[in-house]
């Protein structure tokens, strides 16, 4: 089948029921809906749905989208308005959400299946009358023979009820005078290449027991319990923040905790935890890697005493994009759920998804330019499936950090990703992975193309990549790269080839240069111009420039002092005959002395 590559952010929408909302239910249930025809709806309160004479104007915020208009003359003008929002054409914003009049005309129905778009507007009901809205608001409608002249709202103060109330065929049934409805039945699983820990909450199937408050209203001891209180009796799950999961079991533990507290199943726009809580329904995940979810009948109560009632289920999945458009949808992924597709009504048969395996590593290795600069190569593998023979093939997702680029085909894709394979035998050996290299381009100024080899093992071998029982973890990996660097004068050294190496602050060592070494065919031949220095002359030949040891011409000893070069044997003949000289020189001396002392005596 297709490959996974489940990347960072791509997810699901699972849709545990349609979503709706019928509104014409207000406190106030004794008006009637405003009908030209009926003499008894003048001059009354009433649901204004608007006449030729004088439109109402619908004005409402529906899953984002305003929608307003001031042409409205009847209940079915509304209804075909709201409905044109719902899958547009146009290139507008949808709302997903199709509408329809209540039977008694005194409200509308709205529904959501959640089975068509991929972004936060299409799924589940955000409903919002702003205060300019008249369709459908109590009024009194002036006039007679079938003619408005004109209308008169009640006051638009909002509060419990009473003469000022703003009433209206927008209020759901129990609600005070609301003008917000969310219904959510709908949740975004998105994925994390991170590891997650999830909140804390007990599992009522198993595990550690429900530990309350001491006393009703107190402190809980257990956040696992108090998440659990939250969830049943406040519905703090009921809610459209993204579920984040990163392994298999995240994933199975978020939806079962979401089919039984994170769906509004009544439709009311609140929570209500005996209309709302499923606490029977259960998600499973096999050796295989397939989700089975049941919907049993319960009977007795919660450990928050909720009445238990088992609610029928009607599933809905479709991919997910962010509205930004920089998450793609991956359809590997969501095909994998459309088994659980269609109505799981209470104590029905279980309903499975195909295999999925989330078994997950990313390792990030640091590369290196031609400039010195680090760059992050992040190495995400994710498993595939079960080979034929019992082994295992996972995808993997190699990425760099943008603006640079990786193996750039320039057919649309992301720029900074490859996507290849590895796979292994059933002893976990390495059988196989792609790609081997990669074209890096960092684009900061350094060069392009620089190949990276990728060195993950050799085939049959466990000296690489190896894959069993095991937690997935990294236990060794290097780059032969580094940074730029600068050299530490104190380690310049030379070899008896004459090279001249270094030590840099990068921790590399290389030679800078190599000294020459140089001979002539008659070196008696030179000319002497002092200061241990000799000239080259006709019957000495002309210089021939080498490296050590080649060519006739000496070598270098590393690490020593020149040894003296001085012929002793005649340095010593000569010191005795300097020292003979300096003995006459001293006798003439004396001799001279003697005689001026002779002289002064005379005197």
């Amino acid at each position: 089948g297709e490959a996974l590559n489940l990347r960072e952010g791509q997810g699901i929408w699972v849709s545990y029921a349609d979503a709706t909302y019928t509104t014409g239910n207000g406190t106030n249930t004794i008006y009637p809906v405003f009908d030209a025809n009926n003499p008894n709806t003048f001059n009354v309160l009433t649901h204004y749905w608007g006449s030729n004479e004088v439109p109402a104007t619908l004005d409402i915020t529906l899953n984002g989208v305003r929608i307003t208009s001031n042409t409205i003359t009847s209940i079915d003008d509304a209804v075909a308005f709201i409905n044109s929002f719902t899958s547009r054409t146009d290139g507008g914003e949808s709302t997903g959400v199709k509408v329809s009049a209540r039977e008694d005309r005194r409200g509308l129905i709205f529904t959501n299946t959640n089975d068509s778009g991929t972004t936060d507007n299409m799924k589940n009901i955000s409903l919002i009358v702003n205060e300019a809205n008249s369709a459908g608001e109590v009024a009194r409608a002036n006039g007679a023979n079938g003619v408005v002249n004109s209308i008169t709202r009640i006051s638009n103060n909002i509060g419990p009820g009473g003469p000022n109330a703003r009433e209206s065929a927008w209020i759901a049934t129990g609600g005070q005078n609301r003008f917000t409805a969310e219904v959510i039945t709908a949740h975004k699983y998105i994925y994390s290449s991170s590891a997650v820990e999830l909140d804390p909450m007990i599992n009522p199937d198993g595990g550690p027991t429900y530990q309350g408050p001491a006393a009703p209203g107190g402190a809980f001891t257990d956040p696992a319990s108090e998440a659990y209180f939250n969830a049943t009796t406040a519905g703090s799950l009921l809610n459209t923040n993204a579920r984040v999961f990163h392994s298999t079991e995240d994933l199975r533990e978020l939806l079962q905790r979401d089919a039984r507290y994170g769906v509004d199943y009544d439709g009311s726009g609140s929570f209500v935890g005996a209309n709302d809580v499923n606490e029977g329904v259960k998600v499973l995940v096999d050796e295989s890697g397939r989700f089975t979810i049941s919907n049993p009948q319960t009977t007795g109560t919660t450990a928050t005493n909720i009445n238990l009632s088992a609610k029928n289920m009607n599933f809905a999945i479709s991919s997910y994009t962010d509205t930004a458009g920089t998450i793609g949808k991956n359809d590997a992924f969501t095909s994998i759920f459309e088994g659980f597709v269609g109505n799981l009504s209470v104590g029905n048969s279980n309903k499975q998804t195909q295999s999925l395996h989330l078994s997950a590593l990313t390792a990030t290795l640091q590369i290196y330019d031609t400039l010195g600069s680090t760059h992050n190569l992040e190495v995400q593998f994710v498993k595939q499936s079960t080979t034929i023979d019992g082994g295992n093939e996972w995808s993997m997702i190699i990425r760099v950090p943008e603006p640079g680029q990786i193996n750039t085909s320039g057919d649309g894709g992301p720029i900074n990703i490859v996507v290849g394979s590895a796979r292994f035998g059933n002893d976990g050996s390495l059988i196989s992975y792609s790609p081997r290299t990669l074209n890096f381009s960092p684009n900061n100024g350094a060069a392009s193309n620089q190949q990276i080899n990728l060195l993950f093992g050799d085939s049959g071998t466990y000296g690489g990549i190896v894959s069993n029982h095991n937690t997935s973890a990294v236990t060794s990996q290097g780059t032969d790269g580094y940074p730029a660097g600068s050299i530490n004068t104190e380690s310049l050294k030379a070899d008896e080839q004459g090279y001249l190496w270094a030590s840099f602050t990068n921790g590399m060592t290389m030679p800078l240069a190599q000294i020459a070494l140089a001979s002539v065919a008659n070196n008696a031949g030179l000319d002497e111009i002092g200061s241990n220095l000799f000239r080259e002359t006709a019957n000495s030949g002309d210089i021939v420039v080498g490296t050590s040891g080649t060519g006739g011409k000496g070598s270098i000893k590393a690490g020593a002092l020149e040894a003296s070069n001085v012929d002793l044997s005649n340095a010593l003949t000569q010191l005795i005959i300097v020292q003979r000289g300096y003995q006459a020189n001293s006798k003439t001396i004396s001799t001279s002395d003697e005689m001026l002392q002779t002289l002064l005596q005379l005197k």
